[in-house]
């Protein structure tokens, strides 16, 4: 019996004994765990603005770079509510913030704070509820990353993207904003006759002196009373606002006979100059429109300048049911296909990725771009087919490859919830969204990030990245691209293709590559036309070239290993 009892308190001494050793092995492993926590939150507190807040919205904690980049003190600044800080006039950011955060979730976003000096500046900032054990709020915690230097750079670039870097007067972008501005606007197109000749004639660099002076004279007469835009190569523009028509199209007609008159003197050579006008008067949502539409015409019917609705009624008519007719034709033949144009690795000299691109074949076996039929297509209820089939036969023909496959998304399309569903449908049916790249054309029309960043979670989620196409076209800045989170920066091609002659432009591109080796996104140069502007993305850090120096866009790939 004392021999079993001993057996027993043995085993239970050697029970206790495992028991305490496990406690002791726990205690170390929490030890060591809560070591590497307590580094963890040293990094994130040395790298970023970090405080806390009460329900009420009052400072309980600041860290030692909150006071750096605020200037308060935490004697100044615990117990304050947080709008102390405020630098930022939106109440709907506000309103929508504290909706977020009260309904137990985070919100992300770009606010602008106010210093202790009062000067302003830009962070990019999380707000997190605290939870206790039972799911209730018990405080705030705030991380915010500065971004002042981004944002400042993104309004030098939205500035340099609205002036022309030759006449320093407005450029297309500036047109387009101003006419939005506008009440009751006129505008007339001017452009120079035969402007090709005067560059093969004498050089480009008298070419360029020509639209100085051109620009010099218009200024001259105009003075502050009408806007003037250099809105393409020898293509001016003026705009009016609440204009007598018959002042402002007497004034066009005096600048064109101011040109025409007498010779410009250019490096002592006498240069005559002759002007072609149009001018529209409608509504600001066609005026431009409009006065392309009359420039046209004009070229056949030379006695007419001034748009008028009954002129080409019937021909647009007529034109809108050819491309309807066409497009019928091509779905019904299987005649929409996608074209792929390579893009190449620059580091690596490999083509890894290909940009689907929609083509119509006609009867003669010609592949016509979608400039002639995109608009149509969307007019005609066409548009929607045409992307579907787009997405099928790309993701058919892709599947088996080992390429990254582009395709063009604008947001229509993402609002369009038959497409987004077809989109997210295709990806699951073909298990192809790790070779998908987005590209989301940039748009001033995206004012609902919270709906593209839905899409782009559920796209992200079957393995598709993202690219931001077209980026330096017109309404670019860098919070577009924090909002966004892509993968990859498409820099526009007009960008791109006078890189070689235009300061400005190389100015710009070093500029977007520089924020996107810094935010890790790629950089892809689009119409990289020569061995030459090849050289020059190279040399700038763009890591991916696009365009026909690479390889025009094709109907069948040429199959290599990327």
């Amino acid at each position: 019996m004392n021999f079993v009892t001993e057996d027993y308190l043995l085993l239970l001494a050697f029970v206790i004994i495992i028991y305490l050793l496990s406690i002791v092995k726990n205690m170390r492993k929490l030890k060591r765990e809560n070591h590497i926590l307590n580094q963890y939150k040293v990094a994130v507190e040395e790298s970023n603005i970090v405080s806390k807040a009460d329900l009420k919205g009052n400072i309980t904690y600041v860290n030692d770079k909150f006071c750096e980049v605020t200037l308060y003190t935490r004697e100044e600044i615990i117990g304050k509510p947080h709008n102390l800080l405020k630098g930022e006039s939106s109440k709907e950011v506000f309103k929508d913030l504290w909706k977020t955060i009260s309904s137990k979730k985070t919100w992300h976003g770009v606010l602008r704070n106010r210093r202790k000096d009062g000067e302003y500046y830009y962070v990019n900032i999380t707000i997190m509820p605290i939870l206790d054990e039972d799911n209730e709020i018990i405080e705030y915690i705030a991380i915010r990353h500065e971004i002042t230097d981004l944002i400042h750079k993104s309004v030098e670039l939205e500035k340099s993207l609205r002036e022309d870097f030759l006449t320093k007067e407005g450029n297309r972008f500036k047109l387009l904003e101003d006419i939005k501005k506008s009440k009751k606007p006129a505008l007339a197109l001017l452009d120079i006759s035969r402007f090709g000749e005067i560059n093969d004639f004498y050089g480009y660099d008298v070419g360029d002196e020509v639209l100085k002076i051109i620009s010099k004279i218009f200024r001259k007469f105009m003075g502050n009373k009408y806007s003037l835009y250099r809105i393409y190569s020898d293509e001016f523009a003026i705009l009016a606002d609440n204009e007598e028509r018959e002042h402002f199209t007497r004034f066009v007609k005096f600048l064109i006979d101011s040109i025409s008159s007498s010779p410009l003197i250019i490096k002592g050579k006498e240069i005559y100059v002759q002007m072609n006008y149009s001018i529209s008067f409608e509504d600001k949502n066609s005026l431009k429109k409009t006065a392309n539409i009359i420039k046209r015409y004009a070229k056949v019917n030379k006695d007419i300048h001034i748009y008028d609705k009954n002129l080409e009624i019937e021909k647009i008519y007529e034109k809108n049911i050819m491309w309807t007719t066409k497009l019928k034709k091509a779905f019904e033949n299987d005649k929409i296909v996608p074209y792929y144009q390579p893009i190449l690795n620059i580091q690596t000299n490999k083509i890894e990725k290909y940009e689907a691109l929609v083509r119509l074949v006609d009867e003669d076996g010609i592949a016509i771009s979608p400039y002639y039929f995109l608009d149509i297509a969307k007019k005609s209820k066409q548009y929607l087919k045409l992307t579907k089939r787009v997405i099928k036969k790309s993701f058919e023909y892709f599947k088996d490859k080992d390429y990254e496959l582009s395709l063009n998304l604008t947001f229509e399309d993402i609002k369009n919830e038959t497409i987004s569903t077809y989109i997210i449908d295709m990806l699951k049916e073909y298990n192809i969204g790790s070779k998908i790249v987005f590209e989301i054309v940039e748009s001033e029309g995206i004012e609902d990030f919270s709906l593209v960043n839905v899409f782009i979670d559920k796209v992200r989620k079957l393995g598709c990245k993202i690219a931001i196409d077209d980026f330096g076209s017109g309404y670019s800045n860098f919070e577009y691209l924090i909002k966004l989170n892509a993968d990859y920066i498409k820099i526009d091609g007009s960008l791109i293709k006078d890189i070689l002659i235009n300061k400005n432009n190389q100015e710009i591109v070093i500029t977007i590559v520089d924020f996107a080796k810094r935010q890790g996104f790629k950089t892809i140069a689009e119409f990289v036309s020569s061995k030459e502007i090849f050289e020059k993305v190279k040399e700038l850090g763009i890591d991916y070239a696009q365009g026909y120096y690479i390889n025009e866009p094709k109907l069948l790939i040429k199959e290599e290993k990327a």
